[in-house]
């Protein structure tokens, strides 16, 4: 076990990537940032994410002190969005319950919201250097390949296993670098579907590169055909051009974030609008449809863009979760990457057509 890690690290001396910006000035709040974006997401999609994160909220001060539409913009994009919530909510917790500094202890920093047992481990190993072991997906790939561990992870027997050999590597001394370099070698070496084994340093101790089936492991889950949904959004324009928004529950899919009026079918939002509006139908216009695919469905969306004659209702349009917006300007709150797509269709259109219109 001394010996894995001592290949490790030795690796990490002469290839581990050394300067991400979560690597500098590493405070807890730094690297418990960097982890729950880089979690289902690559490192340079993460970077500019990242750093724009850190200039507008450095401290977990500012965070917890910010509007969630605020930070939900800086998320608009990176996806998952409970992550952006549940960090918005820890912050306050770390503030209100430990005077703005980030508990210790596993027990108490996997207490905060969003934050599981190897993310929490990797927050107090890389800025306290504590003896913690972790267990992402690029650590899961490097042991069940080195070790020959079967079965998908996502199976408790399986997880147990990768856990208990995870804590028996652990060295007792240069634990920061040492997490560093696990991950690093799952994201670079130890890849999912082209492992570079001619250059990782466990070459010769990894059974599945013995058996010549690396990319058996880690098991795959069970597949499992995803469920197809439809929705229908109405891009519903004034006569001064702007867009109505709304603002979604602070749960489910797109939590928080803004999107247009929603609706199941042509039949619900018809009578919706014939409820809230006059409007001349004449004026739709159906855009193609639009596909997003979450973790668990497939969503089309079919938006319709439509000329309102008549504002809203006076009670809706005080709501504190709509506003009719001027697709000219920049959007304030955080934007699911469906709408900002049909936001950037809807300014083209606008540019496109300002030579036809009056006033």
């Amino acid at each position: 076990m001394k010996v894995f890690s001592q290949k490790v690290l030795k690796w990490f001396d002469q290839q581990g990537r050394k300067n991400l910006p979560w690597q500098h000035n590493i405070t807890p709040y730094r690297v418990w940032v960097s982890e729950i974006m880089l979690q289902q997401t690559q490192v340079k999609t993460v970077i500019p994410y990242y750093e724009r994160f850190m200039q507008s909220f450095p401290t977990v001060q500012t965070l917890a002190n910010a509007e969630q539409d605020e930070v939900l913009k800086h998320w608009s994009g990176l996806g998952y969005y409970a992550r952006a919530r549940n960090m918005h909510k820890s912050a306050k917790q770390v503030c209100d319950d430990y005077a703005g500094v980030f508990p210790e202890t596993l027990d108490e920093i996997v207490a905060l919201a969003g934050i599981g047992r190897s993310t929490g481990a990797a927050i107090l190993s890389i800025s306290h250097g504590q003896k913690q072991a972790i267990l992402d997906g690029n650590v899961k790939r490097v042991l069940a390949r080195v070790f020959a561990i079967e079965g998908w992870p996502g199976k408790s027997a399986v997880l147990k296993k990768l856990w208990e050999v995870a804590d028996s590597l652990v060295p007792s001394t240069r634990n920061a670098d040492y997490t560093q370099a696990m991950m690093d070698l799952g994201a670079t070496v130890c890849t999912r579907s082209k492992p570079a084994c001619v250059t990782c340093p466990l070459q010769a101790d990894c059974l599945a590169h013995q058996q010549g089936n690396q990319t058996d492991y880690p098991g795959k889950k069970p597949k499992k055909t995803l469920p197809e949904k439809h929705t229908v959004m109405l891009l519903l324009q004034n006569k001064a051009g702007e867009v109505f928004m709304q603002k979604r529950p602070p749960v489910g899919i797109w939590g928080g974030l803004w999107c247009f009026p929603q609706f199941e079918t042509e039949a619900f939002a018809d009578e919706y609008l014939i409820e809230n509006y006059q409007y001349d139908t004449a004026s739709t216009n159906a855009l193609p449809v639009l596909s997003h695919t979450f973790s668990h469905f497939r969503l089309h969306i079919q938006p319709l863009i439509i000329k309102i004659e008549t504002p809203l209702m006076v009670g809706v349009m005080e709501a504190k979760d709509s506003l009719w917006y001027n697709s000219q300007t920049e959007f304030k709150g955080g934007l699911a990457a469906p709408v900002q797509l049909l936001l950037n269709t809807l300014k083209s259109n606008t540019k496109d057509n300002t030579h036809g219109t009056n006033g």
